[in-house]
């Protein structure tokens, strides 16, 4: 059977990911079987021309199925099924983490509802702890001192420096994702003077995100000293609104300066942080999402306005990731106005 051609999105994970050799060939062919998989039966669908597998076919209980094909229908062994499922769930992880997975679906969820199937059995949802070294990250990049810019190498380092720290205070203020903020231009914030942002987001959906005053702080900062920098070491014009390349609000200063960071360059920074302050979990872009939405909650901020702080499109998505947080701010009210019985007693006595 010739085999389908991959999702672009598939290509461009299996050319992101640091993986041996052998196993990238592993993912491939998983991810081909993958492909043979949901085109199953739909032949007649006019967007699969050419044998092109569209994400919209990924279902909320696509990994048990595949699971249950992969050994009914292909008669793989145990060992192959396991292989592949690593290699799709991967896959699956990378498309939420850059907002690619249809909307509604979180991998977290996909892999699940796998876990119920091969375990026969109910398993409860679990949330994500919320790492409280967050905050680490951002003192860590406020307190590391600006080299002086005398030599090419410490103007880079200097820039890299303010632009790291516009890039964290920027992801706790918004909640943004990862992919999100990396896709942010310079004209969409008025260079940090606005402290509201409209970004497109998962599901090609606009929404509003804010920023606080650190924030704006950090991006002014950030952006005077790259304005200035291009002007006094460089041959090429000012900056000017809307000027291709320039217009990126965070770009690279290695050898390809001026080009746009990438995702990929959103977690590098936070997990550079994480492994210079020697910090035992791993942290990623999302936990700062996680982290403010959260403490929202926790100081009582209603659930439909972190659904749209978070632009999640359903209100379930919100509910069911931060459920413990309501439990928490539900325990924490009930004790708080909860009577003792002692009090109860002086209640009724009074009313008498």
């Amino acid at each position: 059977m010739p085999q389908r051609p991959l999702p672009a999105q598939a290509e461009k994970f299996l050319a992101s990911i640091d993986a041996a050799p052998k196993t990238e060939v592993t993912y491939r062919q998983a991810l081909q079987t993958f492909a043979e998989f949901l085109l199953a039966g739909q032949a007649e669908l006019p967007d699969i021309a050419g044998g092109i597998v569209p994400l919209r076919l990924l279902q909320e209980d696509v990994l048990p199925k595949f699971r249950h094909w992969l050994r009914n229908e292909r008669k793989f062994s145990r060992r192959t099924e396991n292989t592949y499922l690593a290699g799709v769930i991967r896959f699956t992880e990378w498309l939420d983490a850059h907002a690619l997975l249809p909307a509604g679906l979180m991998s977290a969820r996909l892999k699940m509802l796998l876990r119920e199937a091969r375990g026969r059995r109910r398993v409860g949802y679990k949330t994500q702890p919320i790492k409280e070294a967050v905050p680490q990250i951002l003192n860590y990049y406020a307190s590391l001192p600006l080299p002086l810019p005398q030599t090419p190498r410490q103007r880079r380092q200097r820039l890299t420096i303010l632009r790291n720290r516009a890039i964290v205070h920027t992801l706790f203020a918004s909640g943004m994702r990862a992919q999100e903020l990396a896709g942010v231009r310079r004209s969409d914030c008025a260079d940090g003077t606005t402290d509201k942002i409209i970004i497109t987001g998962k599901g090609e959906k606009e929404r509003v995100v804010m920023l606080n005053a650190e924030a704006q702080a950090a991006i002014q900062h950030y952006l005077q000293a790259r304005d200035e920098d291009r002007q006094t070491h460089s041959a090429g014009q000012p900056y000017k609104p809307g000027a291709n390349k320039q217009d990126a609000l965070f770009i690279r200063h290695d050898r390809d300066q001026m080009t746009p960071i990438t995702t990929k360059t959103v977690w590098q920074v936070v997990s550079q942080a994480a492994r210079a302050l020697g910090l035992e979990t791993k942290i990623s872009p999302h936990d700062f999402r996680r982290y403010i939405a959260t403490a929202m909650l926790s100081e009582g901020m209603p659930l439909e306005s972190v659904q749209s702080f978070l632009g999640h499109e359903s209100i379930i998505t919100t509910r069911t990731v931060y459920a413990h947080t309501r439990i928490e701010v539900l325990e924490d009210q009930v004790k708080t106005y909860r009577p003792s019985p002692a009090q109860a007693l002086q209640r009724s006595q009074r009313k008498k």
